[in-house]
């Protein structure tokens, strides 16, 4: 067992898998992340919050246990710092709940772009985003689950929920939408699997506006042209969006540029939010100039 309290034994930020212990889906996860490399038990100090922690062999990944909810885990990367665990990239191996109950796959970043913040994190905050990790992560979840013959909806959500208080880039990996489909092993493989195939490498990037919870047309784009999406704002949270949040959600997400959903967005929402990024720098592709510029050869 490796000693990550002996300043000698300091290991350098890696990949950082949080699993939840009350979330099923997490832990279904992490049964299958378990399985699919092989890790060396990390001793955590006497006064760490963290139940247990382990180290892929292959020094990429590191797997955290936490006994709490991962929307409550604001200023986590401070406390993996101190705990001799910093992370590079945090990923939230979460379960996914809708009133709908469709079968899904989901990836997305978080932040509050109301005053409300009753799914943990600040309001009116954001957290720093991973584009290249979501759309490896989405693309591999994808192409897995048309391997394995998985009936699933694979999308990216708006942003939304806790936690926002993070520098490191994070984002959440997900299985949704039912207590069934939380423990079910085949999406849990998948979601494990999408997870250790993470791509860091850099992607052109736009912030998004418009579109429903599941951003339909942004997901598009993500799966099938070379650009990915940081930070979401859908139809019903426009009315927040100012540019104090704008500028969070450009910078959070190192856009640049952004894409509308048109036909789902007021006129005036429109004018509004074009004039703070025309002020911003920052020019609003159509999507048929993001394929045109960004699509890919089959």
């Amino acid at each position: 067992m490796t000693d990550i309290s002996n300043p000698e034994n300091m290991n350098n930020s890696k990949i950082t898998i949080i699993c939840s212990a009350p979330d099923l889906a997490s832990q279904n996860i992490k049964t299958h992340l378990l399985n699919l490399r092989e890790w060396k038990n990390l001793k955590l100090p006497p006064d760490s919050e963290f139940s247990a922690a382990r180290e892929s062999t292959d020094g990429k990944f590191r797997l955290v246990d936490i006994e709490e909810i991962h929307v409550f885990q604001d200023g986590l990367d401070k406390k993996l710092e101190t705990a001799g665990l910093p992370a590079s990239l945090i990923i939230f191996a979460s379960k996914h709940r809708s009133k709908e109950e469709v079968k899904s796959l989901t990836v997305h970043c978080t932040g509050n772009s109301s005053d409300e913040a009753r799914l943990g994190g600040h309001p009116r905050e954001l957290a720093v985003s991973s584009p290249a990790a979501m759309k490896s992560i989405l693309l591999e979840m994808k192409r897995l689950a048309k391997v394995k013959g998985l009936d699933y909806d694979v999308t990216l959500e708006v942003t939304h929920h806790g936690p926002t208080e993070l520098t490191v880039p994070s984002i959440y990996a997900e299985i949704g939408s039912t207590e069934g489909q939380w423990e079910e092993p085949v999406p849990g493989e998948v979601v494990a699997q999408a997870i250790l195939a993470v791509s860091l490498e850099k992607v052109p990037t736009a912030v998004g506006f418009g579109g429903g919870h599941y951003a339909m047309r942004q997901t598009g784009l993500l799966l099938e042209t070379a650009i990915s999406f940081g930070h979401n704002f859908p139809k019903y949270q426009l009315e927040f969006v100012d540019e104090a949040l704008i500028r969070q959600a450009v910078e959070k997400s190192n856009a640049e540029f952004a894409y509308f959903d048109r036909k789902s967005m007021k006129s005036e929402d429109k004018k509004r939010i074009s004039e703070i990024l025309e002020k911003l720098g920052l020019k609003v592709l159509k999507e048929s100039e993001i394929r045109e510029k960004y699509g890919k050869e089959e």
